[in-house]
């Protein structure tokens, strides 16, 4: 059949969850690599002595684990992305499905202030627990929409 007379590929509900999950794991995935040079350059402003010290190379290990299970995950789901018949866009171009965008849009924003923060003072403190409170929320919030897509 000639391209002109070619039916476009419709985006079907596999297709949509497919694309979300790529895009909310990617999502993830920057910000955790993100999240994981924060703590290393507040790290790296502390004496190896100081109790802080210790904490903070427990959270970098703790986001790298994370990172990884997002990263594992990601490619579970590329792997359901190679199909002929499947019409998903750009990772970039597609919207992050609700209620992780609301997640995502509150990690952001903390991850903002924690560029501004200084090492070692009660606000990073306070702005870490926040970060991690909110990516256990998002990992939560993922992993619910990721056993519903299985089992649809």
């Amino acid at each position: 059949m000639p391209a002109s007379d070619a039916q476009p590929r419709t985006e079907t509900t596999r297709d949509r969850d497919i694309q979300d999950h790529l895009r909310a794991a990617s999502d993830a995935i920057l910000l955790l690599v993100r999240q994981v040079e924060q703590l290393e350059q507040h790290k790296r402003g502390l004496t190896p002595g100081d109790t802080r010290f210790d904490q903070l190379a427990k959270e970098v290990r703790q986001a790298a684990q994370q990172l990884a299970q997002f990263a594992r995950e990601e490619e579970v789901w590329a792997v359901d992305a190679v199909s002929p018949d499947a019409s998903l866009a750009e990772i970039s171009a597609s919207p992050n499905p609700a209620p992780l965008a609301d997640i995502l849009d509150r990690w952001r924003a903390v991850e903002r202030q924690l560029d501004t923060a200084k090492p070692g003072t009660p606000e990073a403190a306070s702005l870490f627990e926040e970060f991690n409170r909110l990516r256990d929320e998002y990992l939560t919030a993922f992993h619910a929409r990721e056993s519903i897509g299985r089992e649809g």
